[in-house]
């Protein structure tokens, strides 16, 4: 995206991964490799014994387990890629079709890493603040801290609007840890785990340098890519589940539960029309997302769940009326709320009143004293 990238401090973060990260790292890698090689060479079945490939090649064949264990690294990353592509969120899978496919300089496909991730943390965020006002057990006061080690504080509005990726990340942070407390069961903990979380929090250390520091040629884009990527690529497979978030963009609302939808899944933005059923509780938070200012909202289905995802995410015609633009909030300005199409980088302004009127879900999640503040 061409603005100014989101205005974060830089953290004082640690540069190397959680120990325990590295090592529920090591048991899905190695869950993946038994999976490729049962896959590939099938379980053996000798009498009446039935044996895992992956244990006679580490038995009888430590080097053919070795290269194996690389290949099954290779072809788990490759087929993530594609996956990000065709099935995660429009809002992650556009940008980053454009990184992997597009135009090969340096600096451009910096920009569209930093746009996957800044993409990524908004709509994990969006998709914590949505379900944790949903849910009937109240999780005020939300807490959350700018850093690993800051202390909790308590939430304030501004933090619900900060164009700040650090403060979105301790908004997730501060739900999770809410939930936690009180015993919430929470969807979106079920595809982010809060050690996950502590990989998100260090890698906005390293988008934070490449946000933040001028980078004047090819060669340091290039770098920077080198180095950001594969951390990246990481937590996007440890994130995987969340090609099972459905965004949907509600065209039409018939009797009897019957609904129009645009699903807005994958890097292809021309515009799919299907029909599904919603039960009484996502007709409850279908009926009144109406459109605002010409835009239409944006609702997130998983884990049996339906959220409104406004007012951080719309979805708008581009001039053809073929091609469909999500729009995600980057902050507010003034009286304007300001909004940034996740394809091209153009922006909107709306007026910020029509927008700050849908807080006040979220502003039940607030300590009585921090609403409005």
């Amino acid at each position: 995206m061409n603005d100014p990238p989101a205005r974060d401090q830089l953290e004082a973060e640690r540069l190397d991964p959680d120990r325990a990260l590295v090592e529920r790292r090591r048991a899905r890698d190695e869950q993946d490799y038994r999976e490729w090689c049962e896959s590939s060479y099938g379980m053996i079945d000798i009498g009446q014994e039935v044996l895992h490939p992956a244990d006679v090649l580490d038995k009888l064949a430590p080097d053919a387990a070795r290269r194996g264990r690389d290949d099954a690294s290779v072809q788990v990353r490759t087929d993530l890629e594609q996956a990000v592509c065709d099935l995660f969120p429009a809002t992650i899978a556009v940008p980053f079709h454009a990184f992997l496919e597009g135009p090969r300089s340096a600096l451009t496909r910096l920009h569209r890493l930093r746009d996957t991730w800044e993409s990524m943390v908004r709509l994990l965020s969006a998709l914590a603040l949505s379900e944790a006002a949903s849910v009937p057990t109240s999780l005020m006061p939300l807490v959350l801290r700018d850093g690993k080690d800051q202390g909790w504080r308590q939430c304030k509005r501004r933090d619900l609007i900060s164009d700040k990726l650090s403060v979105r990340i301790g908004l997730i942070e501060g739900v999770l840890h809410r939930a936690e407390e009180l015993g919430v069961s929470l969807q979106v903990a079920a595809f982010l785990p809060r050690y996950v979380l502590g990989e998100v929090r260090r890698l906005n250390v390293v988008r934070n340098g490449f946000s933040h520091e001028a980078t004047k040629s090819d060669a340091q884009a290039k770098d920077i890519v080198e180095e950001a990527y594969p951390v990246f690529r990481e937590i996007l497979l440890d994130l995987r589940d969340m090609q099972m978030i459905e965004l949907v963009r509600l065209q039409k609302i018939q009797l009897g539960g019957s609904v129009e939808i645009e699903r807005l899944t994958g890097h292809a933005q021309s515009r799919r029309i299907t029909e599904i059923h919603l039960d009484d509780g996502a007709l409850a938070v279908a009926m009144p997302a109406t459109s605002v200012d010409g835009m239409d909202r944006i609702l997130a289905r998983f884990g049996g769940k339906t959220l409104d995802l406004s007012p951080f995410l719309y979805a708008v015609d581009d001039a053809t009326g073929h091609r469909t633009r999500v729009l995600e909030f980057k902050g507010k300005k003034a009286d304007g709320w300001h909004l940034e199409c996740v394809a091209d980088s153009t922006s909107k302004t709306s007026p910020a009143a029509l927008h700050e009127a849908l807080l006040a879900r979220l502003e039940n999640l607030l300590g009585q004293s921090e609403q409005g503040a």
